[in-house]
């Protein structure tokens, strides 16, 4: 074990050669709060030991599955901060595969999506989100439906790990509101076997030879009403791997995830060992009448246990609000409380806190990051720039915590 852990540190510092140091990202970036950069426990200290055991079977024994899933807003749903997430995870070692994992295929819900998933959307289909209060579907743990009434509808969808590369999978994974569901789903290619789970409204196709595209066409029923409802696809491959979930809908709040009643059913398929908290940003856009940081903290503490109910290990993130404008006009000081019932979560869930508030410069950074072309002049959205520095930020405060876990197995 120790010859391996000194060859993947070679290994790895190797293969960092293209990303920016934390260093050069500081001095790069003066206005940036380094000192804000590590993870903080405010509970255990070994409040992600068990996650990076199983990281370290992934990496080094070649064994299992090691399931992370980044929940928040539009930040999440733009793709850019998680794909970028996914990509400098992928450099820990030269073998592991970093699978795709679970997403909302948002152009049938007819809003935006990433770049690097191919969606044809045939027919007509309408979206309803959780984020939207007079919205009242019956979600998953998308949080996000795509529903059709239209009996020629369907969708072409790809995924895509690089420019040009497609990623291929040897099963598909359908997630459905299957009692309301009067219409079938036909996959082409056919599967070589189909699994379905009528409780959670979780359809599996299974193939013998890896896969890259699939066609979705519907049967509809002789008689009555047709309906289907898409709640969520994921693409899953065989070998060990760490799996990447993007769980994002634009506008979502802490409460708008609450109000999925398959949350826990579809989410023990998704199974996470370490889920990403960045809800917070749209709870906190509120005049000071309507903001209320003990009922924000009551939903984010049922949130905590219903993946807690999923798998009683997974370990936890919180990462604050970034640093934003009230309506472009004043500075957004309800994040300073955000951080604030962030410390409390993350002591009384044995969690861990990333500071991103305090990492871009505290209150009113956003102008500065506005400045240097990262943020958007909303003074809430990033550019792509700016998500890939939040993600690099965010990546080498996962890396220092991990490093220091790697080093006490080898002393």
């Amino acid at each position: 074990m120790k010859q391996k852990l000194t060859v993947f540190f070679i290994v790895f510092v190797v293969g960092l050669h293209g990303q920016e140091s934390l260093n050069t990202l500081a001095l790069k970036y003066p206005f940036l709060d380094t000192s804000k950069q590590s993870l903080q426990f405010f509970g255990s200290e070994d409040a992600l030991e068990h996650f990076f055991e199983k990281l370290d079977r992934t990496i080094f024994e070649g064994e299992g599955k090691v399931n992370v899933v980044h929940m928040g807003g539009s930040h999440v749903q733009g793709g850019t901060l998680s794909h970028t997430m996914r990509k400098n995870l992928a450099q820990l070692a030269p073998e592991l595969n970093v699978e795709r994992g679970f997403f909302f295929p948002h152009r049938l819900a007819n809003t935006n999506m990433p770049g690097n998933i191919y969606v044809k959307k045939i027919g007509t289909w309408e979206g309803c989100r959780n984020s939207i209060p007079r919205n009242n579907c019956p979600w998953g743990f998308s949080g996000i439906d795509a529903i059709t009434r239209d009996t020629s509808a369907g969708f072409v969808l790809q995924s895509f790990s690089g420019p040009g590369k497609a990623y291929a999978f040897k099963e598909l994974r359908v997630f459905e509101h299957f009692k309301s569901n009067t219409m079938v789903p036909v996959c082409t290619p056919a599967p070589d076997s189909t699994h379905v789970d009528t409780v959670a409204g979780v359809r599996q196709w299974f193939f013998n030879a890896l896969v890259d595209s699939v066609a979705v066409s519907f049967e509809a029923p002789q008689t009555g009403g047709a309906q289907y409802t898409l709640q969520g696809i994921q693409m899953v491959r065989d070998e060990p791997s760490l799996v990447y979930h993007a769980l994002g809908v634009n506008g979502a709040a802490t409460k708008s995830f609450l109000r999925s009643e398959n949350f826990m059913e579809q989410g023990a398929y998704v199974a996470p060992d370490l889920v990403i908290f960045g809800l917070g940003i749209n709870d906190a856009y509120k005049p000071d009448r309507e903001w209320h940081p003990e009922e924000y903290k009551a939903r984010y503490d049922t949130l905590v246990d219903w993946f807690r109910t999923i798998n009683p290990d997974c370990a936890f993130i919180f990462m604050t609000n970034n640093d934003s404008y009230y309506k472009r006009r004043t500075p957004n000081k309800h994040a300073l409380d955000v951080v604030r019932v962030m410390e409390q979560l993350s002591k009384e869930h044995d969690a861990v806190l990333w500071d991103l508030f305090g990492v871009m410069g505290g209150l009113n950074s956003i102008a500065l990051w506005e400045e240097q072309g990262l943020a958007k002049s909303d003074k809430i959205h990033f550019t792509r720039a700016g998500y890939r520095l939040n993600s690099d930020l965010l990546f080498w405060a996962f890396w220092e915590a991990y490093e220091d876990h790697l080093k006490a197995l080898v002393k």
